[in-house]
């Protein structure tokens, strides 16, 4: 057999000494801890993004309404609201003669019936679906300016409360049907005045709570492998792991929790289909981040599994360096491109906003250095091959 035909190896190195028992159960807590910690920053994140961002917030509400079960459900509630406040029994009564004023609560309910399915019809509008918008984004940004302390005037002149006002949907319906509803039909309460000190402590902790955790994630990973000397591939390799595992407990949680939540919550089995696309479209950020998670902890199985001796890694870093000894400008420039190319998809926020590109690409090129490192140390003989 020739000898271009034989399997690649790596030149002969000394075992790395044993971690010591101590440094080991040191290292590994680490990595369990931080792990763990992973978990409830990533809630977390997924809370602040969702509860917090206006722009989510508003955009949450614009998928909720496009959706056929919760549509329907405000459908119902919208009529409802504008035939109890107008009491829409007793004007049809006034206007019917006096023998027949007993038909007015059977021609009440056949007429809630066919406004119901109009309020359906309503809604799909762009104009309805831009007032639906609208109130979203306002009752959230004045729910914020509440929380932060910047507008407490405001919220102590409406009555204590914040409110999510469907006025404007429910003035549409009632000139639709000649009904007079009151100025704060439609008011849903989102926040009481006693309510305002809970909410503002639990913005508090959700604010510190993200970023103090994704920062202390990233210093215990960054410990870990650095006390692993020697092992640090095994490390890097737990590390990405961990990325992996949550990502997937992520998805395990939205999955499962979904028919907890939704059960808990809503009694009437003709509701739930609603609760659930709910759920589901509430969720999303938090399914994306954890598809984030699962992708890096791929790629970080991938570094670690490409600076390890199986076959195949060790084949393809002995046809890398002679590239990264000599024309090392070549495979970063390689990898660089094929980065931007990821940030021009943006498959994940991080990938779209500037201290995740930051963050991603310095981690992508020290992992590049380290193993441009390790192959020139590993086949210090190899030279690049000359242009054909």
């Amino acid at each position: 057999m020739s000898s271009a035909a034989q399997a690649p190896a790596a030149p002969s190195r000394a075992a790395p000494e044993p971690l010591s028992r101590k440094r080991a159960i040191t290292v590994w807590t680490l990595v369990v801890v931080a792990a763990i910690l992973m978990l409830f920053a990533s809630l977390t994140i997924w809370v602040k993004r969702q509860a917090l961002e206006t722009d989510a917030w508003t955009n949450a509400s614009g998928q909720m309404l496009a959706n056929y079960e919760i549509r329907g459900q405000l459908s119902i509630y919208l009529v409802d609201t504008l035939f109890t406040n107008a009491d829409a029994t007793a004007r049809i009564q006034q206007s019917l003669p006096e023998n027949r004023a007993g038909l007015a609560p059977i021609i009440a309910g056949a007429l809630q019936n066919v406004a119901v399915q109009a309020a359906d019809r309503i809604l799909e509008t762009p104009q309805a679906q831009a007032l639906w918008e609208e109130a979203n984004r306002r009752a959230h940004e004045n729910l914020l300016a509440v929380l932060n302390g910047d507008d407490t005037r405001r919220f102590q002149t409406a009555n204590g409360e914040v409110v999510l006002d469907l006025g404007p949907l429910v003035e549409r319906l009632s000139t639709r049907f000649g009904f007079e509803a009151p100025p704060d039909a439609g008011q849903i309460t989102i926040l009481k005045s006693g309510q305002l000190k809970n909410a503002q402590r639990a913005l508090k902790v959700i604010k510190v709570g993200s970023v103090f955790l994704l920062l202390l994630v990233l210093f215990l990973f960054g410990l870990a492998i650095y006390l692993a000397h020697g092992h640090r591939r095994r490390i890097l390799r737990a590390t990405a792991a961990s990325f992996l595992l949550v990502g997937v407990l992520l998805v395990v949680i939205q999955r499962v929790t979904g028919g907890v939540v939704v059960g808990s919550l809503i009694k009437t089995d003709a509701v739930r289909p609603a609760g659930s696309a709910a759920w589901g479209i509430g969720t999303e950020l938090l399914l994306g981040l954890a598809y984030a998670l699962i992708a890096y902890g791929v790629v970080g199985l991938f570094g670690a599994w490409l600076a390890g001796p199986t076959r195949w890694a060790v084949g393809i870093r002995q046809r890398l360096a002679p590239y990264f000894r000599d024309q090392a400008w070549l495979v970063y420039g390689a990898v660089a491109l094929v980065f931007l190319l990821v940030l021009a998809w943006g498959p994940t926020r991080a990938t779209r906003e500037w201290w995740g590109i930051l963050l991603l690409g310095a981690l992508l090129f020290f992992g590049m250095a380290m193993l441009h490192r390790e192959t020139v140390r590993e086949f210090p003989a190899q030279k690049a091959r000359p242009a054909a």
